[in-house]
């Protein structure tokens, strides 16, 4: 991972994996959501300084990552269980979920389905 050139793709990808914006990206490496954008983009090149910053934080990224997700249920579970539906962002909280439906975009908090109904309100 650290002995790979950093590449506009690689910063992408981190940024995808992670689900965060350019923005959330930036303030974790000390820089504006414009400059990671030029760096994707390649009409910047990428420094030594972002490289050194950029490797530490996708090393301690994955390394969170490697270990246990913690789930939180409603039901009893078994002691090792295969999710087989794709982890997705409540579009008003932010937190996330394995939604019911696949169509679903909200998580079944009744504040949130009252916020996200408001906003589909006023877009019509």
């Amino acid at each position: 991972m650290g002995r790979q050139a950093v590449t506009s793709t690689r910063i992408k990808q981190l940024r995808d994996a992670q689900g965060w914006s350019a923005y959330e990206l930036g303030c974790k490496l000390g820089c504006t959501r414009s400059y990671i954008k030029s760096l994707e983009g390649g009409s910047l090149p990428i420094t030594h300084r972002f490289t050194l910053r950029f490797v530490a934080l996708e090393r301690q990224t994955y390394a969170q990552a490697a270990r246990h997700k913690q789930i939180c249920t409603r039901h009893p579970l078994p002691r090792q269980i295969t999710i087989l539906a794709r982890p997705r962002k409540c579009c008003v909280c932010k937190a996330w979920f394995i939604f019911p439906n696949t169509h679903d975009r909200v998580c079944t908090d009744r504040q949130c389905r009252r916020t996200y109904h408001a906003r589909t309100q006023e877009a019509r």
